[in-house]
């Protein structure tokens, strides 16, 4: 029964920290890649 729970609780860790580089990893990627190349930005004023 001890294995089992420790088997579960190292399987949630490992989980957690691959979701967790994942979701960091998804939102820098895209940030970084349009700071390398940069586009005009248009902005509207809206009264």
């Amino acid at each position: 029964m001890i294995k089992t729970d420790i088997a579960r609780t190292v399987a949630a860790v490992l989980c957690t920290i691959v979701f967790s580089t994942t979701c960091v990893l998804g939102a820098v990627g895209p940030a970084t890649a349009t700071t390398a190349a940069p586009v005009a930005v248009h902005t509207a004023i809206v009264a």
